[in-house]
């Protein structure tokens, strides 16, 4: 549409149920979108949600592992909507804009580029923890979750996701502040898991 800069409101709004691993793919796919917002309604949110857990400390892990991520790759996302304003290059780009001579960029519809250096291939089946991903060619490409992997690019690859990873390919010698996602998750989840008294949290703001 001709828009570069866009999000989505993630978790749904109305009477969505914040399903924990819809939720949970949802803010991932969010962290490579130019906005992130998180678009629950009716006062809920990831430690009052419309069901059980009420607390649910593994949406707040995923939640802070992606906010901190997208915060991290600010500038980088800055250089790619400058981009897309002086030559209306999207940020997001599916693969066919990439390698549009080769089929398998094609097929391969729901994975995209953020940026020339970031490969993501959002999840969106439920249950669903393997993904089939194709890395654009020209490049070769090192697994976000397991750096000690890379891969020449023009081939899909099959990798395994859990519910708070997305699949997230970097390209090498890209210098992006991505971190080390997996000790940043065991950190989120260390902290997710101390409840706060939120009533004594709530006395403090009125």
């Amino acid at each position: 549409m001709g828009y570069p800069n866009w999000g989505s409101d993630t978790c749904g709004y109305n009477q969505q149920l914040m399903e924990q691993e819809v939720c949970g793919r949802w803010l991932a796919f969010s962290a490579f979108t130019p906005i992130m917002e998180v678009g629950p309604t009716r006062n809920v949110a990831f430690w009052n949600t419309p069901r059980e857990p009420v607390y649910d400390d593994v949406l707040i892990a995923i939640w802070r592992l992606y906010a901190r991520l997208h915060q991290r790759l600010q500038d980088y996302s800055y250089r790619q909507a400058k981009l897309a304003h002086d030559t209306g290059l999207p940020i997001v780009r599916p693969m066919f804009l990439a390698d549009p001579a080769r089929p398998a960029a094609w097929e391969n519809w729901w994975t995209y580029e953020y940026g020339p250096d970031l490969v993501v291939s959002p999840i969106w089946e439920k249950g669903k923890r393997f993904q089939q991903v194709y890395l654009p060619a020209g490049a070769r490409w090192r697994d976000a979750w397991h750096p000690e992997k890379t891969w020449s690019g023009g081939q899909t690859i099959e990798t395994k996701a859990e519910v708070h990873q997305i699949p997230l390919f970097i390209r090498v010698g890209a210098n992006l502040p991505i971190g080390d996602l997996n000790r940043e998750w065991k950190e989120s989840v260390e902290i997710a898991r101390r409840k706060p008294d939120l009533k004594a949290l709530e006395s403090t703001i009125r």
